[in-house]
């Protein structure tokens, strides 16, 4: 018995996570769907938008409902995205919760994904000293999705302004760290503008 309810179990996990996939994927569409002039003649099939802000608001809607009606990994990406397109409405509260939501339950990839987004809304409403915690949390803890160069990096483009020279010493650092890269240019040529 416990065998047969086992597989079951895994059976209909394995059929909503194909559910909610096959809803995130239509997510993504609208999430990705071309932004074109006021009077654009509509095209057969083919969904599209006037602004970012109404993009996000139509994709957003989607998102939300798949993560909240799946706890599978297509419903955790599901909320990531639905923080991330609050933050282009610029309902930065929200964007906040779900965002920290994900940060707080999802896995190392995900996580750091929220994390980096969430970091962004903060940014985005003056809140500079939170986005610099975050990139710090995500330095002492990378992922593949983000690592500790593109949190130093962030973190330098925040002192770049207001503390140039803790800036120059993280971009000088990351140049040194990551001899030879792409990483290394982008490091030297913001190195080049701060003043």
């Amino acid at each position: 018995g416990i065998v047969i309810l086992a597989l079951s179990f895994y059976a209909v996990r394995r059929s909503q996570e194909q559910t909610a996939g096959l809803a995130l994927a239509n997510a993504m569409e609208i999430y990705g769907a071309p932004i074109v002039p006021p009077g654009t003649p509509a095209q057969p099939g083919i969904t599209m938008f006037n602004n970012a802000k109404d993009r996000a608001t139509a994709a957003n809607a989607e998102f939300r409902k798949i993560a909240d009606k799946y706890s599978t990994q297509s419903g955790k990406i599901a909320r990531y995205m639905e923080g991330v397109t609050y933050g282009e409405m610029g309902d930065f509260a929200n964007a906040e919760k779900e965002l920290k939501e994900v940060a707080a339950h999802g896995h190392s990839d995900l996580t750091n994904l929220a994390k980096f987004a969430l970091a962004s809304v903060y940014r985005q409403s003056n809140r500079e000293a939170d986005a610099i915690n975050i990139y710090q949390d995500i330095e002492a803890h990378p992922s593949q999705s983000v690592g500790k160069p593109m949190a130093e990096f962030e973190m330098a483009s925040i002192y770049s302004s207001k503390q140039p020279d803790k800036a120059k010493t993280i971009l000088q650092q990351l140049a040194k760290d990551n001899p030879d890269s792409a990483i290394a240019e982008l490091a030297n040529e913001k190195l080049g503008a701060i003043k």
